[in-house]
């Protein structure tokens, strides 16, 4: 993981230096609320990953007709029925580029690349591949401060060769195994935000 981020970190400082001396720099707080992943048990039932409120930050720069930038989201939950807990964190990096709408407001449409770090019992290897398509609408309030709304896919693999024991409810009286379902995960967010310019 400390490779992705180091790698990630490099070609943003890198893109920086091609935009413009004068490019703006934009921090952006995320509420979501974001839903997907599924495991199975030993005996083939599925448990879904419940969705729950997370967070995001992004810093980003203007980059041509768009924005380029890194973003870092947290999401903690239960896996339904079986008493897990997990955390599900990315960290991308991302591209984006913006279209001009009549009443003064943004469209924008972007992809992003990078890694995530799952922390859950029935996973032995944390971290993986990640990457996100996303896309929304920005709506000038003054000249420093947006309001931002967006939809994104969230996309990781993850370690379906480790499996972990979990709580059925009080009326089962099998033994319960869990693991991913398939070594990829998907997930939806959808999400508002506040766009702070400097």
């Amino acid at each position: 993981m400390r490779a992705i981020i180091k790698w990630l970190l490099f070609i943003s400082v890198m893109g920086g230096f091609t935009t413009s001396a004068y490019a703006e720099v934009y921090l952006t707080p995320w509420l979501n609320y974001t839903g997907g992943g599924e495991l199975e048990s030993n005996d083939e039932s599925s448990y879904d990953i419940e969705p729950s409120a997370s967070f995001t930050l992004s810093v980003e720069t203007d980059f041509q007709t768009g924005r380029l930038g890194l973003v870092y989201s947290h999401q903690s939950t239960d896996v339904s029925e079986v008493q897990l807990k997990t955390s599900i964190q990315y960290l991308l990096f991302q591209s984006s580029i913006y279209y001009a709408l009549p009443n003064e407001a943004d469209a924008y449409l972007g992809i992003g690349i990078g890694g995530s770090y799952i922390d859950a019992n029935w996973v032995d290897n944390s971290t993986g591949f990640a990457a996100s398509i996303f896309g929304g609408f920005e709506y000038p309030l003054n000249q420093s401060i947006s309001l931002t709304t967006q939809a994104r896919w969230l996309g990781t693999v993850v370690d379906n060769d480790t499996a972990a024991a979990c709580n059925l409810p009080s009326n089962s009286s099998s033994g319960c195994i869990v693991q991913f379902r398939t070594d990829w995960m998907n997930q939806f967010s959808l999400g508002i935000g506040v766009v702070m310019k400097f």
